[in-house]
């Protein structure tokens, strides 16, 4: 933002501030989506959170699960990522963690 327009924005009303604040982030997220994707990067990326699924998976622990899944959903999440076509192993070792009838989609652990 430019030093003139950051002035022009202190006259404006705080809802006015606030809309045109959200439309910027909306904007910067759109750029941040055209990134194009690193293959190497995201399958380095993804066989580390495959093998920190295991390890949760492996330790019999609820909560490392669910953190693991959690943390792989923001990293697919970012800027020039994608969700893997295997996503649903992730799916599947959150579902067998949780009670019966309380699933929890995996879209729905990201920040």
């Amino acid at each position: 933002m430019k030093t003139s327009e950051a002035g022009q924005l202190a006259l404006l009303p705080t809802e006015t501030q606030e809309v045109l604040a959200r439309a910027h982030r909306r904007e910067d997220q759109r750029y941040a989506a055209t990134q194009p994707v690193d293959y190497k990067k995201l399958n380095d990326m993804v066989r580390r959170q495959r093998a920190a699924l295991t390890r949760a998976v492996n330790s019999g622990h609820r909560d490392r699960v669910v953190l693991a899944c959690r943390d792989a959903v923001n990293e697919w999440n970012q800027p020039g990522c994608m969700w893997p076509d295997e996503w649903a192993h992730w799916q599947c070792a959150l579902d067998s963690v949780l009670p019966f009838h309380q699933q929890v989609s995996l879209a729905d652990l990201a920040d």
